[in-house]
C-alpha cells in the first residue's frame, strides 16, 4: 500500500467501480420478471448501445450476432432491432470485448452516457380521459305524433 495520493485515488476508483458492478448484479437478481418487455421498462435493454459504447451500430450488431448462440448473449433481436443488455454491454466494455478499450474508466464513462437514456424506457403517465358530454337531445324530433 502506498501513501501516494494518486495511487490511493486509483484504488478508490477501482473499489467504487467494483461496488457499482456488484450493486448492478444484485439489482439484476432482484428482478424476477425477465421478459423482454419488463427488461425494457426497467431500462435494462437498450436501443442506444452504440452511442453509450461510443462505437458504430455495426460493431454492436456484429458483437450481438457473435454472442447470440452463447450462454451470455449481448442482446436480443426484437422487431428486427438488437436490444442490448445494459449490464452485459458495460461488462463487455470493461473487459475489452467490444473493442480495444478496456478498464473501469471505460465502464464508468459508458455508465455516465447511459444515464441520459434511463427515463426513455419508462412508460408515460396515462392520459386522463376527457369526460364525454351526453348528447343534447333537446333539438331531436319527438316521437309523439
Amino acid at each position: 500500500m502506498s501513501d501516494d495520493p494518486r495511487s490511493l485515488a486509483a484504488e478508490i476508483d477501482q473499489l467504487a467501480a467494483g461496488a457499482s458492478r456488484l450493486a448492478d448484479r444484485v439489482r439484476q437478481l432482484e428482478n424476477v420478471d425477465g421478459s423482454v418487455v419488463a427488461r425494457i421498462l426497467r431500462g435494462e435493454l437498450l436501443d442506444q448501445a452504440a452511442d453509450i459504447a461510443e462505437c458504430s451500430d455495426e460493431k454492436i450488431r456484429k458483437q450481438c450476432e457473435l454472442t447470440a448462440g452463447t450462454k451470455r448473449p449481448l442482446g436480443v433481436k426484437f422487431a428486427g432491432r438488437w436490444m442490448v443488455g445494459k449490464l452485459e454491454l458495460l461488462d463487455d466494455l470493461e473487459q475489452g470485448k467490444i473493442d480495444r478499450r478496456r478498464g473501469p474508466h471505460v465502464r464508468q464513462r459508458a455508465e455516465e452516457r447511459a444515464r441520459k437514456y434511463e427515463g426513455w424506457a419508462r412508460p408515460l403517465e396515462p392520459l386522463a380521459m376527457a369526460e364525454h358530454a351526453a348528447p343534447d337531445r333537446s333539438e331531436a324530433p319527438s316521437d309523439a305524433a
